[in-house]
């Protein structure tokens, strides 16, 4: 059983949404996120494509970005090293996961962690290469 979980912004988000912020806690205190997890969450902010946020207004977004960066800063990034990328390509092609997706992936993999998503696809994939992963609601249980 792996101990310590990589987050991606699937379960980031869902974990802000969580009434229990004791929960919360124990998931972050064991989680890291990948350097790529804050460009995707700012993108999903200023898109607005995810289901989590659609229709909140520009402050209320600006705060919930403050206790996003909260949240990342307290907790362990893994930076994407260059000699990396090539491997993460060949993991993106064979299981037909985006780039970024495979990365969580890839560095779940070699870091020994779990994966923690709520991507269905990203889950899927996870699986079949025989990592630990589990959506947010199995990590509360």
């Amino acid at each position: 059983m792996v101990s310590n979980y990589v987050l991606d912004s699937s379960s980031l988000f869902t974990l802000f949404f969580l009434d229990s912020e004791e929960n919360v806690r124990k998931i972050l205190k064991e989680s890291y996120v990948l350097d790529l997890t804050g460009y995707e969450i700012g993108s999903i902010l200023t898109k607005g494509n995810d289901g989590h946020i659609r229709g909140l207004e520009r402050d209320l977004i600006l705060d919930l970005t403050k206790e996003i960066e909260k949240v990342i800063a307290n907790i362990g990034v893994i930076r994407l090293e260059t000699l990396d990328i090539a491997e993460i390509m060949k993991l993106s092609l064979s299981t037909g996961l985006t780039f970024y997706d495979a990365s969580y992936v890839f560095y779940c993999k070699i870091h020994q962690m779990a994966l923690l998503t709520d991507n269905k696809e990203k889950y899927r994939e996870a699986m079949k290469l025989g990592l630990e992963v589990k959506k947010v609601e199995e990590a509360l249980n």
